[in-house]
């Protein structure tokens, strides 16, 4: 549970099956609201731009190319993510360099930990 703090919407963006599965889990076992899995470009640029969230995790490869534009709409929002992805950063756009990252494959305890953490920014900056 969150422990008293808010609870937010949080957007994922996971085009696998069994790991969207993992993500909506963990997300909600931390009492967050769960906005997807959206598998899809267009849906998530489109629940990017237009819902209500606290903050997103987003695989990086995706159906219909890569999740950058939705986490470039996300952080022009001023929403916090977390990024999903095998590659390594150098591959990533210089933009997305900083921001918070998850390399695949992860156990369990390491995405409620990057969870937890990130709907604490989401908390913090007034999200």
């Amino acid at each position: 549970m969150t422990d008293g703090a808010a609870r937010l919407r949080v957007l994922v963006v996971e085009d696998e099956p069994l790991i969207g599965m993992d993500i909506e889990d963990a997300v909600q076992g931390l009492g967050h609201e769960v906005v997807g899995p959206i598998a899809e470009l267009d849906e998530a640029l489109d629940l990017a731009t237009l819902a209500t969230l606290g903050c997103a995790i987003l695989d990086i490869n995706i159906i219909g190319g890569h999740s950058y534009p939705v986490a470039d709409i996300l952080l022009k929002r001023g929403l916090p993510v977390l990024l999903l992805s095998s590659y390594r950063v150098e591959t990533l756009p210089v933009r997305l360099h900083q921001q918070p990252r998850l390399p695949k494959p992860f156990t369990s305890a390491q995405l409620v930990e990057e969870i937890r953490e990130l709907c604490s920014r989401a908390v913090n900056s007034g999200q």
